[in-house]
């Protein structure tokens, strides 16, 4: 995608592909041949406890 490309089509954090034309449905952008990200892959962090805390109990 060129510039004046990028410039029309800001992304507003909204990335979902419409199944039919294959446009983006939070920006309008045009699909692309080929993707460059996927997925982003997530992982946890070390030494933060990962069950047991909920910050909106009152307990």
């Amino acid at each position: 995608m060129n510039e004046d490309q990028e410039a029309r089509y800001q992304c507003v954090g909204i990335c979902m592909t419409d199944p039919d034309s294959g446009y983006c449905l939070g920006c309008g952008r045009p699909p692309e041949t080929e993707p460059g990200i996927v997925a982003e892959v997530v992982l946890p962090v070390a030494g933060l406890p990962t069950h047991g805390t909920d910050p909106d109990s009152t307990e």
